[in-house]
């Protein structure tokens, strides 16, 4: 299963039912495309700093993709 070999990677998970989103500090290259495309789910002064009940999984998943460094993953539910 995709969960148990990111997280170890070294990747952090953040959850609900429609979507595991996973996170790797190390990998991170912070271009920022996360936070540009929704600051209500990604806010780097928040800790946690990923919120998956900002909005629906499959507005995540499509911001996750644009990840040029692969820091962030997703699994839908």
């Amino acid at each position: 299963m995709l969960k148990e070999e990111l997280l170890s990677k070294g990747y952090k998970a953040y959850e609900n039912d429609e979507i595991c989103v996973f996170w790797n500090p190390d990998l991170c290259q912070h271009a920022g495309e996360c936070i540009k495309a929704n600051s209500k789910v990604f806010d780097v002064s928040r800790r946690p700093w990923v919120d998956v009940s900002q909005a629906p999984g499959d507005e995540i998943a499509s911001i996750i993709d644009r990840c040029p460094s692969e820091a962030l993953r997703y699994e839908l539910k």
